[in-house]
């Protein structure tokens, strides 16, 4: 997996080659900061990657940062769209550069 911190976030590119791309330490992390995961070499999104997006996304929202995931397509799967989904790397940093203005202004839901 690809870990880089940034000024503004945390990237984070699993490696699609794994059996369980999100191990059990990335889904037990405390995150300090919102969160960008790079999905764009996946294949296909399963229902277990999904349920880990969701947990991630439940983790990071009670911290009170984002999740935004980076999808060529949104998958015909259940709830997958309830999550922040975007189809480049720069949607993604623009993403998150709108949620720290709206949380800079007290604008956040």
């Amino acid at each position: 997996m690809i870990s880089e911190k940034k000024d503004t976030h945390l990237y984070l590119k699993p490696d699609n080659s794994l059996e369980d791309a999100f191990d059990s330490e990335l889904l037990s992390s405390n995150f300090t900061s919102d969160l960008i995961i790079d999905l764009l070499s996946f294949e296909t999104i399963d229902e277990n990657i999904k349920s880990s997006l969701h947990q991630i996304n439940q983790k990071i929202a009670t911290h009170g940062f984002c999740l935004v995931v980076v999808l060529k397509e949104i998958p015909t799967i259940a709830n997958i769209a309830l999550l922040n989904i975007v189809p480049t790397l720069i949607e993604a940093e623009d993403y998150i550069q709108m949620e720290q203005i709206q949380r800079d202004l007290g604008l956040s839901l």
